[in-house]
């Protein structure tokens, strides 16, 4: 391949301007939860809605004393569908998405415990058969027959690593745009026999709920973490699945709803100087916080109010 000069390019020269779009499912969601890793130059942000999958506390933690979030595919491939705010709320497990840069790509996966170097070596093979890194691998679930545990040891095949944390699979958008999220193996395997999930390491088979993780977990880094992870909701993101249910234990409902009063204030501005958005884009992006509030399930859940239907 050559420029418009003649000169050769280099195969990374692609990559320079390629980006990829990762759903958040738990802390992801929001600006606390993000700053964790520091600022970002997102180019787009907004909210995907997944079909035929659940969400809960299931992970232990890489980072504390706590289980952090994961989704339950119920098959593969696993579709979603971008929505808006303002068309109220919407069947499935709502996610945020980011469309980053591959650099800010990597800082995140990181941070899922996925080795940002297997990620470089996906993202090498795409360009060889004119594909993006998610594109690249919704071509290799498909090699496997949307088979998870197929389609993890190809990966395990093309990088010699896998991780016992979270492991990134593809997700189509609308038919025609692919995106990553992040899935914690559990029993079924990582990809490798000599790679034990965290999940099976812990015994933990299936999704919790928030009361049922706190049960399990009742100390302030479960709470930090759950208080990071609704504040998805203050930018529209449905997230009832998340809250603690009638009958949960009441210390946690209490502490949950004081910790999450003076974050909400602040959420909208730490959000927006941690992904780059000014407030024109994210007005454009999300909408009336108020609004946000409502829909997603927060507002109701702070003052005490009975949970609207999921």
């Amino acid at each position: 391949m050559t420029t418009d000069t003649g000169e050769a390019r280099r195969p990374d020269d692609s990559l320079q301007t390629m980006e990829v779009t990762i759903l958040g499912h738990g802390s992801l969601m929001s600006g606390r939860g993000l700053a964790f890793s520091g600022t970002f130059a997102v180019r787009r942000a907004g909210i995907v809605a997944l079909a035929d999958c659940r969400r809960g506390f299931a992970k232990l933690s890489m980072y504390g004393n706590r289980f952090a979030t994961d989704v339950e595919l119920a098959r593969l491939p696993l579709q979603g569908r971008r929505v808006s705010p303002h068309t109220g709320r919407v069947d499935g497990t709502e996610t945020l998405a980011l469309s980053v840069s591959l650099d800010d790509g990597y800082r995140l996966m990181k941070r899922e415990g996925y080795r940002p170097e297997a990620a470089r070596q996906l993202v090498r093979l795409g360009p060889r058969q004119g594909l993006g890194l998610t594109d690249f691998l919704w071509q290799v679930q498909t090699e496997a027959g949307h088979d998870v545990v197929g389609y993890r040891r190809r990966l395990f095949e093309l990088t010699g690593y896998t991780s016992p944390h979270y492991i990134p699979h593809p997700v189509r958008i609308d038919g025609d745009e692919t995106a990553l999220i992040f899935v914690a193996p559990g029993f079924e395997a990582t990809g490798s026999e000599a790679v034990i999930s965290v999940r099976q390491q812990t015994g933990v088979r299936g999704l919790m709920s928030a009361g049922r993780a706190w049960q399990r977990k009742p100390n302030d880094e479960q709470l930090s973490y759950m208080v990071s992870c609704v504040l998805g909701g203050v930018h529209g993101l449905k997230i009832d699945d998340l809250l603690p249910r009638p009958g949960d234990d009441a210390r946690l409902i209490t502490a949950l709803r004081e910790r999450l009063r003076p974050e909400i204030t602040v959420e909208p501005s730490r959000f927006r100087e941690t992904v780059g958005l000014s407030a024109e884009q994210y007005d454009r992006a999300f909408g009336e916080p108020a609004q946000l509030l409502r829909r997603s399930g927060l507002h109701d859940f702070v003052a005490g109010n009975p949970s609207p239907p999921t």
